[in-house]
Parts: C-alpha cells; structure tokens; sequence
C-alpha cells in the first residue's frame, strides 16, 4: 500500500492525498515566490501529525519566527516545546535563550544525521537544499544527488526541499537530476500580472498533471487556494542568499 503524508497545503493535499511518505518533495522558485512560506506549511504539518520535525534554513532563527508568526505559524511554541528542531546554515550562535537551535556549517552531512535520528525526527526541511548538492562538475551531478536523496530515504524521513529557480545550463541540469528522482516536485510562480501559481512538474504515478494552481501567500494564512480574479498580492519573504558564487546560476 503507497504511504503518504499531507504536505501541509490544503488545496495540494486535497488534489493528491499529500505526498509520499519517508521520500523527498522538491519546490522550486525565485526569489519571493513564497518557497520559505511552503516549507514552513510543511513543517508544521509535521506538529498537526504529532510528529517532530526539523528544518535546516538560510533564516536566522528570530528572524524566521517573525516571518512564521506573520504567516500564522506557531513556530516559536513549537520549538520551545521541543516539537520542532531549527538547524541554520549561519555560522554563529544562536541566541541563548533559543537552545533548541543549533548551528549547522555546511557540508556537515553526518552531524546532521547524528541529530535528525538522536531526536527521532520523521520531517526534514531544507531551504535551501543549495548547499548540499550544488557542484560545479556536471558529470559528478546524478551520482552526487542520488547519493543526498538515498542518504533521506536511509534516514526514514519525509523531507520538503527548497531550490531557487535555476538560470543557467548547469543550474537546470541540476534540477533535472533532482526532478528525475524526487517523486514530486513543483514550481511556485509569478506571471506578469503578478498572480501566483503552483504548477506541478512531477507527481509520481499520474500521468496527466493539472494546470497551474491559482495560490496566494496571505498574512496569517500563508499559502491558499484563491480564484483567478483574485487582485495580485505583495511579494513574500524567501530564503536569504547563503553564497554569492550561486548569484550567477540561480534566482536566489
């Protein structure tokens, strides 16, 4: 029997049933359409599930509380009541009185394995998932993302991953190895008018995928399904860029 688990996006969840359990989901977009936003959706999910989730972020943690109260997310109370773990990227300290946050440099895969299955994590996030899988050798591509997503799947978590939208030949090559692997992945975007959309580029085992999802990013809602008629919304927050050297190759 095919095991999933709600991504934590209603209108989402309700075309798919969520996404596949103890595998990988892939959101791609540029900067502002909202990717922070959904992997906040996923990482709360893991609390309605009664599950501890982690997430591993370019945020400064009281700065990604700020953005997640503004979206209606109660992620400071989770993470003081030891529900959800917040990894950064950011190579300082966290402040004091947030102990449950951690410091993670990147490139400490094993560290951060030791702490996803010390805790008994069952939901991992990324964003941005940049750092682990960004090489400059595109012969090297498919191996070294079959190793990262294998090295998830080892762990027995569902993990939501971020990736800013790719504007170079090797940035799209590196989606494509992604895409080819993830059983689901999907774009947040923004047309011309300003109106956001969801549009699913892999959803493992359907055949016919559906056309953009209308969406809006609203204040103490976070992402919802909204009409096309719908006025254009401000621009959401994203991830803050973690190296330059991404700058040329990438919508951060």
């Amino acid at each position: 029997m095919i095991d999933k688990t709600r991504l934590g996006l209603d209108f989402f969840d309700q075309r798919f049933g969520g996404v596949f359990r103890q595998r990988a989901a892939l959101c791609v977009g540029r900067q502002g359409s909202g990717k922070t936003v959904a992997a906040l959706h996923a990482l709360m999910q893991s609390v309605q599930e009664g599950e501890r989730g982690l997430m591993l972020s370019a945020w400064h943690s009281p700065d990604l509380f700020i953005v997640a109260e503004k979206f209606g997310f109660p992620l400071a109370e989770a993470v003081r009541e030891g529900r959800i773990v917040l990894l950064e990227y950011a190579q300082f300290s966290p402040e004091p009185e947030l102990e449950k946050c951690r410091v993670l440099p990147p490139g400490s895969f094993m560290e951060f394995e030791d702490i996803v299955v010390t805790n008994g994590i069952r939901r991992v996030v990324v964003d941005t998932v940049l750092p682990w899988i960004a090489i400059r050798q595109e012969e090297r591509l498919a191996k070294h993302v079959y190793s990262f997503l294998h090295a998830l799947e080892r762990m027995e978590v569902t993990a939501f991953l971020t990736m800013p939208k790719p504007v170079s030949p090797l940035a799209f090559a590196l989606k494509n190895r992604i895409e080819q692997q993830a059983p689901v992945v999907f774009t947040l975007d923004i047309d011309a008018q300003n109106r956001r959309h969801l549009l699913i580029n892999r959803y493992l085992g359907q055949a016919s995928l559906p056309p953009p999802l209308p969406m809006a990013i609203l204040p103490g809602r976070g992402i919802v399904s909204v009409p096309e008629s719908l006025p254009p919304p401000a621009p959401a927050p994203d991830s803050p860029p973690l190296d330059v050297k991404f700058s040329a190759v990438f919508h951060a």
